[in-house]
């Protein structure tokens, strides 16, 4: 793997990678350097195609035929973190990468988890940054189809955004081992919890003090978003997983049935008709890191194994979810 560094003045050193991190405005000095990778059997080159804004940070990685022939287009919010997280899967399929962080996040690297800030719902954001792919079109970058998927917090973020936008239109939305509903989320943290002081930092109060606000920034209040969305022809696989590590480590906030089934419920009630689920036995993230292709081909984008000890779950409209479906 090859750590490359540049600014928006960088020049082309070599053929392989050349890199420019846009800087939010108020956000971070001009010229600040932001981290890259490239690998040799898969070339990507992150380019930047929006002018910065105080809203949001974007990191393209796009591979050497993006403008001669269509390619699809992994996106995803919240940051570096989660943005390498796509990377085997991106060279599995031969994908381009459009990944999104918050102006004012730090978490750039596991080690700065302290100065992380999300934007946990900022409808100001998602409006925002639901224009990037048609930008990007508009530059010549051809698209075959747009995947928004992510894991953890991203994939609640995704959710949210396409819940919101969904004149986005993706071909899929794909979310890994996460949660729908952001009271419930916080509700699973205990109050010493730097996620839960960073949900009420941004938030600007806990549920029962906004309850509204936290309503309007979760994808379980947008169910009509998404359904929409899956009118229109996009996939949503929802994976999440119900192994005994998965509930320590998240106190059942991405397996309890408020994280995703009870919603998936309601959503087949928007429908009028089932929405299937999958509950895996895997730890946290192994869905995407091992199975990521196995995903795409969940939603019938790639050829691939579904991820080890997945099981389909039917949820139904008006009814209870399967108890075997949540932790």
């Amino acid at each position: 793997m090859l750590l490359l560094r540049g600014s928006r003045r960088a020049s082309i050193l070599c053929l392989l990678v050349l890199v420019v991190s846009h800087a939010g405005a108020g956000i971070e000095p001009a010229g600040a350097q932001a981290r890259h990778t490239a690998t040799q059997t898969s070339p990507t080159i992150p380019v930047p195609f929006a002018e910065p804004t105080p809203l949001y940070r974007e990191e393209l990685h796009l591979l050497p035929g993006a403008r001669a022939r269509p390619h699809l287009l992994l996106m995803t919010l919240g940051g570096p973190n989660y943005c390498v997280q796509l990377q085997n899967v991106a060279t599995q399929v031969h994908a381009n990468r459009l990944c999104v962080d918050y102006g004012a996040d730090r978490y750039l690297t596991p080690s700065e988890r302290s100065g992380r800030v999300e934007d946990w719902g900022d409808p100001a954001y998602d409006a925002a940054v639901a224009k990037l792919p048609a930008q990007l079109a508009r530059k010549g970058v051809k698209i075959s189809g747009l995947i928004v998927v992510g894991v953890s917090y991203a994939g609640y973020a995704n959710a949210e955004l396409v819940a919101t936008h969904p004149e986005m239109k993706p071909a899929a939305l794909i979310v890994v081992d996460s949660f729908l509903d952001l009271t419930a989320r916080f509700a699973a943290l205990p109050s010493y919890h730097e996620t839960r002081k960073e949900i009420e930092t941004v938030l600007g109060g806990t549920p029962d003090q906004i309850q509204r606000v936290y309503q309007d920034r979760s994808p379980s209040h947008h169910l009509d978003g998404l359904a929409t969305a899956i009118r229109n022809g996009m996939k949503f696989i929802d994976v999440w997983s119900v192994s005994q590590s998965e509930k320590r480590e998240f106190l059942g906030a991405t397996c309890d049935a408020t994280a995703n089934a009870q919603w998936l419920t309601a959503l087949a009630g928007k429908l009028g008709k089932p929405v299937v689920g999958y509950v895996t036995h895997l730890r946290h993230a192994h869905a995407l890191w091992r199975y990521g292709r196995g995903l795409l081909a969940l939603a019938g984008l790639s050829g691939g194994v579904p991820p080890r000890t997945a099981r389909a779950f039917s949820f139904a409209p008006d009814g209870k979810p399967p108890a075997a479906s949540y932790c």
